[in-house]
């Protein structure tokens, strides 16, 4: 063989094996920078998962927070309208049951003054019928409550027995009224003191 085709072989046979050598340490190269690649992909995946994982845990438990509190709002509203409402159905049984003692105070001023004359017995008819919307009138006041203001109502009616001392029913309507007053005074609305 030929000095020049030995040489030619050589050469071909070292770049064979030079591209193989080289091959080989590339695709190691390779392979290494594809498993670092893949390990990094995992640990970002696994980052980015539980940063996703903690922000919906905080997006759960704020919308918890705000719930509860939406919730106590609601509570506290119903509450409110609740107690104005019955403030406002006492407030009616109140004026209501003024309104009827006040007839029923005329209505025997009425009578008394007419004793003695032929305007006695319409005007008696006139006193017990006015008693009579005084009692209906302290059912409800009995049935709105709260004790004091029944308790207050019921002397109040008292006093306008045919019977009852003349000065009795001003310090029972005012002890009725100061009662009244309390009953429908919001807890937040008492000054401390």
């Amino acid at each position: 063989m030929d000095e020049a085709v030995l040489t030619a072989l050589i050469a071909a046979g070292a770049a064979i094996g030079g591209g193989a050598l080289t091959g080989v340490f590339t695709f190691s190269a390779a392979k290494r920078q594809a498993d670092a690649a893949w390990a990094a992909g995992e640990r970002q995946a696994a980052a980015a998962w539980e940063a996703g994982r903690q922000q919906a845990a905080a997006a759960w438990d704020a919308g918890q927070l705000q719930a509860t509190a939406q919730l106590d709002v609601a509570r506290r509203t119903l509450t409110e309208q609740t107690l104005a409402n019955q403030r406002a159905l006492r407030r009616a049984a109140y004026v209501t049951y003024l309104s009827r003692t006040d007839s029923a105070q005329q209505a025997l001023s009425a009578w008394q003054n007419a004793i003695g004359t032929t305007d006695e017995a319409p005007r008696r008819r006139e006193y017990d019928a006015a008693m009579a919307e005084v009692g209906e009138a302290l059912n409800v006041v009995r049935l709105e409550g709260p004790d004091p203001v029944a308790g207050a109502a019921e002397t109040l009616r008292d006093s306008l027995a045919a019977n009852a001392p003349g000065t009795g029913h001003a310090v029972a309507q005012e002890a009725f009224l100061a009662a009244a007053r309390a009953a429908l005074t919001p807890a937040w609305a008492v000054p401390d003191g």
